[in-house]
């Protein structure tokens, strides 16, 4: 029920942005889509994206700051010159409030920059709006959030040897599924080269190719699904960089061997991993 409402709000809020005539294109692809532009406003030319960075979310006076890490989106938006109508910071905070429990998040912060988190794409999101409550007549708003994710990370052919020479196996964040898919997305072309490239250098090595998941979802799927992942990489390996197929075998475990607790996003998407293990 909340993906199908996360849809809907992003839907909406592809098509009224579209309409906004100043939006700034840009922007508008690279960042989020989570809510719809206020109505008299328009994205303007400010805007950041990374795929890892982090940001400390202040949740309360005196508190320390909870800092998240992960994909960073910052966008601003400003009035527009021919907008008569007066909107106070509150009422777009409100409107912001409405929309992020419209689709289950939750209100960390209600205040003068208030804070959400929510879950999307099976991760946690949080989110802080910028927006000044104790002005009535508001000129600009930003939104920033981090979608939290371990950082990609990224080997060589020697970093997988030395593993595999030291702990016999190494874990692989960079090959990356669709959520209940085993299609290899493209920007695991990195991680998949270099596999390539240590089998090569190395051709008395024979491993297995064997897909994690996390917790979500019954056991029987994510024994399915983590095996026919495992077994992607393999035939990838075998159809584009030629590697025979008799020194690989692709497998999966699903969940039985996480590396953390699945009681976190953070550590879900630590358990979701390809591991090449020495045979």
């Amino acid at each position: 029920m909340m993906k199908k409402a996360i849809l809907l709000l992003i839907m909406i809020s592809v098509s009224q942005y579209a309409l906004a005539q100043n939006d700034n294109p840009d922007c508008l692809e690279k960042t989020f889509k989570f809510f719809t532009v206020f109505d008299g406003f328009y994205l303007t030319d400010y805007c950041k994206y990374a795929e890892f960075g982090s940001y400390e979310f202040i949740v309360d006076r005196g508190a320390s700051a909870i800092k998240k890490e992960g994909v960073y989106r910052e966008v601003w938006f400003h009035k527009k010159d021919d907008n008569s109508r007066v909107v106070s910071g509150l009422q777009i905070l409100q409107n912001h409030v409405n929309a992020l429990k419209a689709v289950g998040g939750e209100v960390v912060k209600e205040s003068d920059g208030s804070v959400f988190k929510t879950t999307y794409n099976g991760k946690e999101l949080w989110i802080y709006v910028n927006a000044n409550t104790n002005s009535t007549d508001l000129d600009n708003y930003g939104i920033i959030s981090i979608e939290v994710d371990v950082m990609k990370q990224e080997v060589s052919a020697l970093d997988i040897k030395e593993s595999i020479a030291s702990q016999g196996k190494i874990a692989l964040y960079g090959i990356l599924f669709d959520t209940g898919k085993s299609d290899i997305k493209p920007e695991s072309e990195k991680a998949i080269s270099s596999i390539a490239t240590y089998l090569k250098e190395n051709p008395g090595a024979y491993v297995y190719i064997v897909g994690h998941t996390d917790n979500v979802g019954n056991y029987d799927m994510n024994q399915k699904l983590s095996k026919s992942r495992g077994e992607s990489v393999k035939n990838y390996l075998v159809t584009k960089y030629n590697i025979l197929a008799t020194r690989l075998t692709g497998d999966g475990v699903g969940p039985v061997c996480p590396v953390t607790t699945n009681d976190t996003e953070e550590g879900k998407a630590l358990n979701r991993r390809v591991e090449i293990v020495k045979k």
